[in-house]
C-alpha cells in the first residue's frame, strides 16, 4: 500500500473536541499499515477546505473525521474527483455513518474499514445538489449526503443545534419545544420541472438515506445509490399525533400512517407561499434560506466503504395503528 496516499481532515470542533485525537490515531494506524497521510485538518471548515482542495489531485482518498457536517465537507471537497471520501464517524449524530452500518466512535474499526476498502473496487453513491434560488439571494451552492430538512424538522434541528447536551436529547427536547408553536407551513413545490402545487405540510424532508436525528429512520428503503432522492412528506397533524409519531419514526414504522407520504423525485425547487423565513438543514448544518432548488448527483461521489443491505420498515405491530 506505499502507493497509496491519504488525506485526513479531522473537525476540531466535532464532539467536544474529541475528533482531533480521533483522527491523530487513526493517521497513526494508517500509517503503521504503509499508506502515506497527510494531515488537513484546520482551525475552521474554510482553510481546512482549503488545504485540501490544493493537494486533491494527489490523493487517492481523503478521510474525514467528524459527524456528519463534516462529512459533507468531505463531499463537497471530492465530489466529481477520482478521490474517494472514507468516514471516521467521531460527531454527536453520526447518521450518515449509522446509515451505512459503519461502527461508530470506534478508531480502530473505523481504520480496519478503510483499509479494507483500499482494496475493494470503487463504490460510488449519491450527493444533493443544494442552490439559492431567491429573487434577491446570493448565488450559492452546496452538497449534502444524508438528508434536507425543511419543515418542522429543520426549525428543530436549528434548536437542537444551539442546546449542549448529547444529541438525542437535544433532538428530543428541540421537538418537545417545537411544539409549542406548531403549526402546518405553506409550500409551493415544483418537482421535476413540473408545475408548481400548493402544500401544507407539517414535515418536509428530502432523503438520501432516509436517517436524521440520531436514528430516526423517516425513510427506511432509502438508497443512496439508486439515483433519486425520495421526498417524505407529513401533512398538517396535530401536535399530540404528532408525539405519538416520533417513536415510530425511529423504527421506521410511520410509513403506513394516512398523514406520511414518500415519492422519489431528482429535483425539486421548494418556497413558502407565505409567513416566516424559513432556513433548511442538511446533514445536520444550516443552510440556505427557502426557496432553494435541490437534486440528485447520480453517482458523484466514490465512497471508502461499502454499501449495507437495503433497509425496510419494521412490521407494524397489531394496535400500533
Amino acid at each position: 500500500m506505499s502507493r497509496l496516499r491519504v488525506g485526513l481532515l479531522a473537525n476540531p470542533a466535532a464532539a467536544q473536541g474529541t475528533a482531533q485525537r480521533t483522527g491523530r490515531q487513526v493517521a497513526h494506524l494508517l500509517r503503521l499499515a504503509g499508506v502515506s497521510v497527510v494531515d488537513l485538518s484546520g482551525p475552521s471548515a474554510h482553510v481546512a477546505r482549503a488545504r485540501a482542495e490544493e493537494i486533491r489531485d494527489s490523493l487517492t482518498a481523503l478521510v474525514v473525521v467528524g459527524g456528519d457536517g463534516t462529512v459533507s465537507l468531505g463531499a463537497e471537497i471530492v465530489a466529481g474527483t477520482p478521490v474517494r471520501l472514507g468516514l471516521v464517524p467521531s460527531g454527536s449524530g453520526n447518521d450518515f455513518a449509522r446509515s451505512l452500518g459503519l461502527a461508530i466512535n470506534d478508531p480502530e474499526e473505523a481504520t480496519r474499514a478503510l483499509l479494507h476498502a483500499l482494496s475493494r473496487p470503487v463504490v460510488t453513491i449519491d450527493a444533493i445538489e443544494l442552490l439559492s434560488t431567491g429573487e434577491h439571494a446570493l448565488p450559492h451552492r452546496s452538497l449534502a449526503l444524508g438528508n434536507v430538512n425543511l419543515g418542522f424538522d429543520a426549525l428543530v434541528n436549528a434548536r437542537a443545534n444551539s442546546a449542549r447536551t448529547g444529541l438525542t436529547s437535544r433532538y428530543t427536547t428541540a421537538v418537545v419545544r417545537e411544539l409549542r408553536g406548531l403549526s402546518p407551513l405553506p409550500y409551493w413545490i415544483e418537482i421535476d420541472g413540473g408545475e408548481r402545487i400548493d402544500v401544507d405540510a407539517t414535515i418536509l424532508s428530502l432523503c438520501s438515506t432516509g436517517m436524521y436525528g440520531g436514528g430516526m429512520q423517516m425513510v427506511p428503503g432509502a438508497r443512496v445509490d439508486d439515483g433519486v432522492l425520495e421526498l417524505a412528506t407529513v401533512s398538517a397533524i396535530g401536535r399530540t399525533r404528532l408525539l405519538r409519531l416520533f417513536p415510530r419514526v425511529f423504527a421506521g414504522t410511520h410509513t403506513s400512517l394516512p398523514e406520511v407520504s414518500i415519492q422519489p423525485v431528482r429535483e425539486i425547487t421548494v418556497g413558502l407561499r407565505h409567513g416566516r423565513a424559513l432556513r433548511a438543514y442538511a446533514d445536520g448544518e444550516a443552510r440556505t434560506v427557502l426557496p432553494l432548488t435541490a437534486r440528485v448527483l447520480p453517482g458523484a461521489v466514490r465512497l471508502l466503504a461499502e454499501l449495507p443491505a437495503a433497509r425496510s420498515a419494521q412490521p407494524v405491530l397489531e394496535g400500533d395503528q
